[in-house]
This record gives structure tokens, C-alpha cells and sequence, in this order.
């Protein structure tokens, strides 16, 4: 960035900003910008909770940021969908405080939010990338190569139809699928919203669930009893005679967080995920209504459980964040002996 707006615009400056250690590095952007008048904060979520409450820490007396900073209005956030967190972050940051969504990825500035958030983002359309939409019905990763002619440019997209995203940049991209499953709310203007990654489906039953009805069935109904969802996965189980599990299901692993008003009974809990995952998906509901499925499992970790799994596979920073579901066991497997610790 130019040098005056480093100087004059930016914190926490390039010598926080670069530091690989996010406690450390967390600690220092507190400590740097507690005295500081911030105006606009930008991050992931998940990790501005974290950073305002190591600001709380370096101030207690205030109620949330917009005590510590009066010309705080916008905070700018991406990476993950907003909703579990969303009450939280209001609590948090402060009453007044603008919320802006953008769609970024190393490959490219992909959308903004340009109107209410329920229209979802509009696709940047005049910044030098070419689009194009491969729907998920025809999504093989191991026949990527054959699938060109499947795919549409943005004048050939509807709305509510997934696709697989795929780009062309002045970079030397060509026709690179980023691994991101988008639906557009609307053509004109073009205006999509995330559902989630293509590698990240729960279908090991066919029941065809997406990242965003698990985090939309998960934050309706934690707001629904004022619970704080700080992480979350979700993981089939398969049936095993021996054990006398004759059908599959699905075990939610849910970090919630500490003081949150009385804790669910994860019985309770995995009954109301069931009725809203009915609500969201027609192949699930199918699935649980023709006894493909069983009820499911609920298991509440304890703190930091999440945050041990990140930090083993080199995962724990603000870019960093866990896969909301698999159609595998990969990450459920490594969550149990850190549930048990």
C-alpha cells in the first residue's frame, strides 16, 4: 500500500501484521490500538470476537468498541457467513456500528454487498475477471476436464441454482475452479450469496445437505434460546450391525460459548437441528421421513477443543477456518480424542 496510507490510515501496522504467532499477534493489535480512534475494522468474524475481547481485557470499563472507539461505524467482514455469530458481534462492537459484507479470495475480489443484506452480494463484474457457472447437478471433480461445455457465463445463470464458481484472471487463471458454491438471488443486478465449498457436501446418505442450511438450521436455533455457537461440525455416522446401529446419521460436534444462558441438553438440541434441517432440505426431510436416517447426535465439546484441531494441522490464524461438514470422518475422527482429553 502507498506510504502515507500506511502511516496515516492503517493499523496495526506491517511489523504486527506480519507476525505468525495469532496469540501473540492478536495481544499486539490489542495493545497498539486500544489508545487508538479506529473508525473501520475489517477480519473474519470469528476472529474480531476474539480481538474485542483482548481489547476488553486492556479495558474493562468499556461495554464494547464503540466505547473504546467513538468514530467506530463499519465493520467490514468475510470469509465465513456472519449469521451464528452475528448477535454476538452486535454485543460486541456496539449498537450503531454499520455491518458490510464482501466476498474476497486469493484469486480474486469476487462481490460486495451494495444493497440490504438479504439481497445478497453483487458480482464485480468490470474488474478484469471472467465468470463462469458450473451447476452443482453436473459437479464431478474427477471429470473437471470434460465438464467445459456444462458450464455458463454470468448472462446464462438463474437463480436459485447452485454452481460451482470458476475463474479467468489477467493473473494466468484460466477456467480455475475455486473450490466455492454460489446462488444467485438475483441476474439483474447480478447478486449471489455463499452456500458453501464443493468439497464440503453432506451426502454420505444422499441426503445432498450444503454448508449454509447446516449454519442456517445451527443459528436459528441458537437464537431461538440465546445460545453462542463458537464452532461447529457436522459428520455422518454409519450404520454397524455390531453395535446395533442398523441406519446412518449425523453427529453434530458444537463448541458453545462459556456463559451462555442454560446449556442445551444435547438430546433437546439434536431433536430441534433435526426439524430445521427437515425445513431447509426436501432429501434430508426425505431421508428422516422414510427412515434412511436416524436422529442426530448432539456432542457439546468443551472450550478450545476446535482451536486444538486448528493449531495441529497448522490451521490457527485469521485466514484459517474449520470445514462445517464432510461426507467423511476425516475431521470428526480427530475431534474425538480432543473431545475426551
Amino acid at each position: 500500500m502507498p506510504g502515507w496510507v500506511e502511516h496515516h490510515l492503517y493499523e496495526p501496522g506491517t511489523a504486527i501484521a506480519q507476525l505468525a504467532d495469532w496469540p501473540a499477534k492478536i495481544a499486539a493489535i490489542a495493545a497498539r490500538t486500544a489508545p487508538r480512534d479506529i473508525s473501520l475494522l475489517a477480519g473474519i468474524p470469528s476472529w474480531v470476537l476474539i480481538l474485542a475481547e483482548a481489547l476488553r481485557q486492556q479495558r474493562p470499563a468499556i461495554r464494547h468498541l464503540q466505547d473504546l472507539w467513538p468514530h467506530f461505524e463499519c465493520f467490514i467482514h468475510g470469509g465465513v457467513p456472519l449469521a451464528p455469530f452475528a448477535e454476538e458481534l452486535r454485543a460486541a462492537l456496539g449498537p450503531s456500528v454499520n455491518f458490510h459484507e464482501v466476498y474476497p479470495a486469493s484469486e480474486a475480489f469476487i462481490a460486495t454487498q451494495d444493497a440490504e443484506p438479504a439481497a445478497g452480494l453483487r458480482l464485480m463484474t468490470h474488474a478484469g475477471i471472467f465468470y463462469e457457472f458450473l451447476p452443482m447437478s453436473d459437479f464431478d471433480e474427477p471429470n473437471l476436464a470434460a465438464l467445459g461445455p456444462k458450464t455458463v457465463p454470468l448472462a446464462g445463470v438463474k437463480t436459485g441454482v447452485d454452481y460451482a464458481l470458476l475463474l479467468t484472471t489477467p493473473g494466468g487463471l484460466a477456467r480455475y475452479v475455486i473450490g466455492d458454491v454460489v446462488r444467485f438471488i438475483s441476474t439483474t443486478p447480478p447478486r449471489l450469496i455463499y452456500v458453501g465449498r464443493t468439497q464440503l457436501q453432506l451426502s454420505a446418505f444422499g441426503e445432498h445437505v450444503i454448508e449454509k442450511e447446516i449454519t442456517d438450521a445451527l443459528t436459528t436455533v441458537c437464537q431461538r434460546h440465546r445460545w453462542s455457537p463458537v464452532n461447529f461440525h457436522v459428520a455422518p455416522i454409519f450404520a454397524h450391525a455390531a453395535s446395533g446401529q442398523n441406519r446412518g446419521r449425523h453427529e453434530w460436534w458444537i463448541e458453545l460459548k462459556v456463559g451462555s444462558t442454560q446449556a442445551p441438553d444435547p438430546v433437546v438440541l439434536a431433536q430441534e437441528l433435526d426439524v430445521e434441517l427437515q425445513r431447509l432440505n426436501e432429501d434430508y426431510e426425505a431421508k428422516r421421513q422414510g427412515g434412511g436416517l436416524e436422529t442426530p447426535l448432539v456432542r457439546l465439546v468443551p472450550p478450545r477443543v476446535f482451536e486444538h484441531w486448528l493449531r495441529q494441522h497448522g490451521k490457527w490464524g485469521g485466514q484459517s477456518k474449520t470445514p462445517r461438514c464432510r461426507s467423511d470422518r476425516l475431521i470428526a475422527d480427530a475431534l474425538a480424542p480432543l473431545h475426551h482429553d
